[in-house]
């Protein structure tokens, strides 16, 4: 066989190996994130359509640069440092870490058998991918801040009068407004992220006007989402929650993010005229493969061999530990309540109030009035009180007790008024009063989270909380909310009461499912 012909085999086949053990040693991860795109109510919706961009961009950068596959060695240390850092995350179940240890592994591999001159060239057109990994929702807790205090100064030189409490705004006497995880503006930044980078790579050649045109696309994304969020609560302010711009906004939010890109793209264009006309730099030369087939055969083994390694140590577990989340299992055998003095009813909601909680692995949904409170006609004169309890054997994608889909309540069909803590000076419990738009009655709700032992009160500690599961063994999490409907009642004064004790129960229970499991 001619040696050249050899080489240049190998040069073709090596990435495609490389890339079928990539996806073999990361393949739960993949699936999770290709599962988060085609959810098309959230931020990475456009994850499909920036992978067929990514792909197109790669294949013309490949029939230019032509790289020739070697072994440059020194790269094998990111890439087995990556490599630990994906199963050090695996180890951990913080899904976070395996994701952001993605394109690292990828272009370390890369990088093995391709050298630095040679890879260069596809750092954008690959690593445009970065902006439909998941990894950023950790940003939306603090952008919700953020955009929370721009709406308060932007309010409070209208002479309004309101409070603000955490992420929620309220109208004394008109209403309230939750500035959520889909009002943090995320999706738009992303999007922004996306469009600029991709015009850069496509059409800008200096490093500064690439800056630039990105920081100008970033800052832009944020402020349409501030104008969004600004012109829906004014809305409801001024209409007294009655406009329907109130619960369905979010074409209204594209609309005003798509009118920012005028002004984003008529600013990059007036970059590129400046840069005149400056030739896009070709790409660097492909190196040439110094040791033969020997060498081009090194790098692709020992780029191949540790995800090969990383497909055998996490695939059977993290696919058994997949399949759990079609399972659901009833917890039975929790008494949350004293049966001599508390009644469960048919139901697991509140006037059609119900947490939303995606695919738990363990649950418990009661309704219960205290005894003696109903009349001879079967009427309940008394409040009603709800105790829910989901539980994940382990957090993983799309089975997490913080995510995008688990929620309190359903803002469509129905707005916060308040918001307060169980527990006095040092809470157990975070609150927030609910009612429905077509129905006054309020609903208390108080909940927590379990986290692999401890209980946090807000969903940015529970996130965090699992941090420490390699350390104590535990790798559970739960979600508990107690709730009262009441016309005429005191309902935080009643959470007060039931909910440390209720708490309480629920924690020993855990600790004896759990810990007996380990």
């Amino acid at each position: 066989m001619d040696r050249g012909n050899a080489v240049s085999r190998i040069s073709i086949w090596s990435p495609l190996v490389f890339l079928g053990a990539f996806i073999a040693g990361t393949y739960p991860i993949l699936a999770g994130i290709a599962e988060r795109w085609v959810k098309w109510d959230e931020a990475y919706s456009h994850g499909i359509i920036l992978l067929l961009v990514c792909l197109y961009l790669t294949f013309q950068k490949l029939r230019r640069v032509r790289p020739v596959a070697g072994f440059y060695w020194p790269w094998l240390v990111p890439l087995v440092l990556s490599a630990i850092l994906y199963g050090i995350g695996g180890l951990l179940r913080v899904e976070a870490l395996q994701q952001v240890m993605l394109l690292p592994i990828l272009f370390s591999g890369l990088l093995v058998q391709w050298g630095w001159r040679q890879t260069i060239p596809f750092l954008i057109p690959i690593g445009l991918i970065v902006f439909a990994i998941p990894f950023w929702d950790y940003l939306a807790w603090y952008l919700q801040l953020i955009t929370v205090a721009v709406n308060q100064f932007f309010l409070s030189q209208l002479g309004i009068n309101f409070v603000v409490e955490g992420v929620f705004v309220y109208f004394p006497g008109i209403g309230a407004f939750e500035i959520a995880h889909g009002c943090s503006g995320l999706r738009y930044l992303l999007v922004g992220l996306t469009l600029t980078f991709l015009y850069s790579e496509l059409n800008l050649v200096t490093l500064r006007a690439r800056v630039t045109l990105i920081a100008v696309g970033v800052f832009l994304a944020l402020v349409a989402n501030w104008v969004r969020v600004f012109v829906i609560i004014h809305t409801g302010y001024a209409t007294r929650m009655t406009s329907s711009l109130v619960n369905h906004h979010d074409t209204f939010g594209w609309w005003v993010f798509a009118a920012t890109l005028v002004p984003l793209f008529v600013f990059a264009r007036w970059l590129e005229k400046r840069e005149g006309a400056a030739a896009k730099p070709a790409g660097p030369d492909a190196d040439a493969s110094k040791s033969g087939r020997a060498s081009a055969l090194a790098g692709l083994s020992t780029s191949a061999v540790p995800l090969m390694l990383l497909a055998i140590a996490f695939w059977p577990g993290t696919i058994s530990k997949a399949g759990n989340m079609a399972t659901h299992v009833q917890y039975r055998g929790l008494e949350v309540f004293d049966s001599s003095q508390w009644l469960p009813l048919f139901g697991s909601g509140l006037a059609r109030w119900h947490p939303i909680v995606e695919r738990p692995d363990r649950s418990f949904e009661q309704t219960y009035v205290q005894r003696g409170t109903i009349d001879e006609d079967g009427r309940q004169q008394a409040p009603h009180y709800f105790v829910g309890l989901y539980s994940y054997d382990h957090q993983r994608q799309g089975g997490e007790v913080v995510q995008y889909g688990n929620r309190l309540y359903d803002g469509e069909g129905f707005v916060p008024s308040q918001a307060f803590d169980v527990g006095g000076a040092e809470p157990i419990m975070s609150g927030v009063t609910i009612s429905a738009h077509d129905d006054a009655t309020p609903i208390y709700l108080a909940y927590a989270y379990y986290v692999e032992g401890r209980w946090e009160t807000n969903e940015l500690q529970a996130k965090l909380a699992q941090l420490p599961g390699a350390l104590n063994r535990r790798t559970d999490a739960s979600l508990l909310v107690v709730a009262v409907r009441c016309d005429d009642c005191d309902g935080q004064a009643d959470l007060e009461t039931i909910a440390p004790d209720i708490r309480s129960r629920a924690q020993r229970y855990l600790d004896g499912v759990y810990l007996k499991r380990d």
